[in-house]
């Protein structure tokens, strides 16, 4: 499979970049750790795609194909067509902006810690652990709103007072971050970063999807 093609996956007849899923083929190809499995009820079954039908069936034996497993996540948001389909295109999306996917991946994390949601904790940490060129300790600190480089502060100050203040800011928020380097172009970019990182958040929490991921702490 050609570089540029290897991380197309399909949803209804035209290829959509995912782009973590360069990062996942590296965590599948490694096999360097076994999962451990979260010990609650899941409440919204996930799509088996051996029983699916149509494009659906599709998107997901092609996920299996390239990662060698269906992760939870997606096979309960495969519930809705629909919803599967925004989030392969929101990511495509989000991958052609300014943010950088290491930046992206800090947001997912700040976002996830502020929402308290252990299944996207576990996989963006896998994700950076892999992909990108964070340690653990840098990993920890995404998760605790802390970064090194003053413009990333100030991105994820930014995030999850979004989060945190429900899209309402305090008065000084925004004049922070423009004093700190973000355009409101990256502004834009965070919130919808937010929004795609509460996305999977939500129907994780809702549904309580079984972590299949290696588990992440919550205790920091």
């Amino acid at each position: 499979m050609g570089n540029q093609n290897r991380n197309d996956w399909i949803l209804k007849g035209k290829d959509l970049s995912f782009h973590r899923t360069t990062l996942l083929i590296l965590m599948l190809n490694t096999s360097l750790k076994r999962f451990e499995r979260s010990n609650f009820m899941q409440l919204i079954e996930a799509v088996n795609k051996d029983e699916a039908e149509g494009p659906v069936k599709e998107s997901l034996e092609a996920i299996e194909g390239e990662m060698g497993f269906v992760p939870n996540g997606m096979a309960v948001a495969a519930n809705s067509p629909a919803s599967l389909k925004m989030m392969f295109a929101m990511d495509e999306a989000l991958g052609q902006g300014e943010l950088n996917f290491t930046q992206r991946e800090m947001i997912a994390l700040a976002v996830s810690q502020a929402n308290n949601c252990r299944y996207c904790l576990s996989a963006h940490s896998e994700f950076c652990s892999m992909a990108t060129d964070l340690e653990p300790t840098d990993i920890i600190r995404a998760r605790l709103c802390e970064a090194d480089d003053p413009k990333d502060q100030s991105m994820l100050d930014l995030a999850v007072a979004i989060v945190e203040n429900r899209g309402e800011l305090p008065e000084n928020q925004l004049a922070n971050a423009r004093d700190n380097g973000l355009s409101d172009s990256i502004i834009i970019e965070v919130i919808s970063n937010v929004i795609s990182a509460m996305y999977g958040n939500y129907i994780n929490h809702v549904a309580k999807t079984d972590i299949d991921w290696p588990l992440c702490r919550m205790d920091l």
